[in-house]
């Protein structure tokens, strides 16, 4: 039932990050539509979601490119305890489009709700140990991504 908890926390706190980014313009800026660079044509809103999205293997839905989506299941994964998954679900989102930065911020976000009192309080001290090394594995995924980029 804890693990369900903190699945749901979690889920609840990226999505709440993610509308937010999305939902809020930078500050002295106005919602600008989109222009081809080539001729400066204008797109629609649609044609450039189905230019940013894939096909999730095994069904007939697709995912937009590097949205909050693809960085839920880092957080879910950690909370269960699994390293390989972990660093699989680093890696996977960084496949999906999300950059080095997005999978950053989804781990530090994680270790700092590890940190909060009233999540060790509500969840004992046996999650927050479980949680451990899987973040660990993601870390280490991702530096590892990161230098095979650099190459």
């Amino acid at each position: 039932m804890r693990t369900l908890s903190v699945m749901i926390l979690l889920v609840m706190s990226f999505s709440a990050l993610g509308a937010f980014a999305q939902s809020a313009p930078a500050l002295g800026t106005a919602a600008k539509p989109q222009a081809c660079a080539n001729c400066s044509a204008v797109t629609s809103s649609k044609e450039v979601q189905e230019v940013n999205s894939k096909v999730i293997p095994g069904t007939n839905e697709t995912m937009v490119v590097g949205r909050i989506e693809n960085l839920i299941p880092i957080g879910v994964l950690t909370v269960l305890g699994c390293e390989k998954c972990s660093a699989e679900a680093v890696n996977w989102a960084l496949q999906q489009g999300s950059s080095f930065d997005d999978v950053e911020r989804a781990l530090r976000t994680v270790a700092a709700m590890q940190k909060l009192d009233c999540f060790n309080n509500q969840f004992g001290p046996e999650v927050n140990t479980r949680m451990e090394k899987p973040l660990a594995a993601a870390k280490e995924a991702l530096a590892e991504a990161r230098t095979r980029a650099a190459k």
